[in-house]
């Protein structure tokens, strides 16, 4: 079960790495920039609760951050582990129109599954074939180039989780800068945040 969730981390395509490796960087960067360069100015070195408090807070959300992306990146959004019917019944076209009602029950009973040709596989309603992931996707948001995977039913939830925790740790990182600015400069205008 491991090696099939660490099979899924790593993208098909050379090209999508390149963003993941990017988004991993880019996250390094801002926690040793907050660690190491922010809260000692801010606090001068000395251990207070108030730096108790922001690291603290700031190992949540890296905490958060991190785990959603990982989840996101490990959850299996294909249709691979859904059991499929081997055949699909053909659907009668009703002769009058007393077989009205009769259509209508075949269509809510066989919820209209079709075949995917690409797969070779009958898929459920709402799903969508990625020809990036070279897969059918349950319910296909998007393919997130920065993830390097498609964005469906079982991965949306940690999707919008890490842009959230995303949007909640650049939002406390810019929070502390004004800090960190107004320490520095000693006065707060917007002559010194613009210029």
């Amino acid at each position: 079960m491991v090696n099939r969730k660490l099979k899924f981390l790593i993208p098909r395509e050379r090209s999508e790495i390149i963003p993941i490796i990017f988004v991993i960087i880019l996250i390094t960067i801002y926690v040793t920039f907050e660690l190491y360069v922010i809260l000692p100015a801010i606090y001068n070195n000395i251990f207070t609760y108030k730096e108790l408090f922001h690291l603290l807070f700031g190992f949540y959300i890296i905490f958060n951050l991190i785990g959603n992306l990982f989840l996101c990146m490990a959850t299996d959004t294909s249709v691979d582990t859904i059991i499929c019917p081997v055949l699909l019944p053909q659907q009668n076209v009703p002769t009058s129109m007393s077989d009205k009602n009769n259509q209508q029950d075949i269509i809510f009973q066989h919820c209209n599954w079709r075949y995917c040709y690409n797969c070779e596989v009958n898929v459920p309603p709402r799903t969508q074939h990625c020809y990036l992931c070279k897969r059918c996707i349950l319910k296909r948001d998007h393919h997130c180039s920065f993830l390097g995977r498609c964005i469906g039913f079982r991965n949306i939830r940690y999707y919008v989780c890490f842009l959230v925790w995303t949007g909640i740790g650049l939002c406390y990182c810019n929070i502390l800068h004004v800090d960190y600015t107004y320490e520095l400069v000693g006065s707060f205008s917007w002559r010194v945040i613009v210029g």
